[in-house]
C-alpha cells in the first residue's frame, strides 16, 4: 500500500533520518504494510510494521535545527523511542568508510539496546563522543580536528537535546561518509543507498 494519509500519530518507536531516500528505501526493504503518512517540502515519512511492531520512519532534513524541530513534532505525535540515522566525517585516519558510531549523550536505556543489538548482528558500534556542527560539511567549524574528536557529524547534538527537553528516549547512530584526513568519502548515490547495517542494527534495537 502506498498512499497519502494524514499524519495524525506516530509509534512509539521511530527512525529519523535526513535523507528521504534512505526513508522510502527502509519503507520498501524492511516494513510490512508500509504506507506514506506524509510527504511535504521534500519531506518523507512512512509507518508500517517491523516483526509485528508498529514502526514509522521520517526524513527530517539536514542540520542541527531540522533534526530538533521534527523530534519535538514527532513526540507530539506520539513517539517515545527515537533513533536517529545520520552521517558523520572520520577524523582520525584510521577509521574507515561505513564504520558504525553511537554518539554519546543519548538515554542509556536505548543506548543499550543499540549495543545488544549490535552484538547480537556482530557489528561494531562504538559509542563514542562526537563533534556537532552542522557548518562542519561546509569547512566552516573550527575545533574538531584539535580537539582529539573521533568523528564529527551535523545534527547529534540538537537531536539530544531536544529530546531531554522534550521527555524522549533518543540514540543517534552514525555512518561514517567522509575521511577529512585522508580525503576518502563515499560517493553521493551510495550515501542513499549503503545505509543498511544502520538500518537493520536500528530496526533491531527498537
Amino acid at each position: 500500500m502506498n498512499r497519502f494519509i494524514p499524519c495524525e500519530e506516530l509509534p512509539e518507536g521511530i527512525i529519523l533520518t535526513d535523507d528521504p531516500f534512505r526513508v522510502r528505501m527502509l519503507a520498501a526493504h524492511y516494513l510490512d504494510q508500509a504506507e506514506s503518512l506524509f510527504e511535504l517540502r521534500g519531506m518523507t515519512g512512512y509507518g508500517g510494521s517491523h516483526r509485528g511492531k508498529p514502526l514509522a520512519a521520517v526524513a527530517c532534513g539536514y542540520g542541527e535545527s531540522a533534526a530538533a524541530i521534527y523530534l519535538e513534532e514527532a513526540v507530539r505525535l506520539g513517539a517515545r523511542r527515537i533513533l536517529y540515522l545520520g552521517e558523520c566525517v572520520a577524523l582520525a585516519p584510521e577509521i574507515a568508510l561505513m564504520r558504525l558510531f553511537v554518539a554519546e549523550g543519548g538515554d542509556p536505556a536505548l543506548a543499550g539496546r543499540v549495543k545488544r543489538a549490535a552484538e547480537a548482528l556482530s557489528l561494531q558500534a562504538r559509542i563514542v563522543p562526537v563533534y556537532t556542527d552542522d557548518r562542519f560539511w561546509l569547512g566552516e567549524a573550527g575545533g574538531a580536528e584539535s580537539g582529539g574528536w573521533l568523528c564529527a557529524d551535523f545534527a547529534a547534538g540538537a537531536f539530544y537535546r531536544a529530546a531531554a527537553r522534550f521527555g524522549a528516549a533518543g540514540c543517534a547512530i552514525l555512518t561514517v561518509a567522509e575521511n577529512a584526513v585522508t580525503g576518502e568519502r563515499l560517493p553521493e548515490g551510495a550515501r542513499q543507498s549503503r545505509f543498511h547495517g544502520a538500518v537493520t542494527l536500528a530496526l533491531e534495537a527498537l
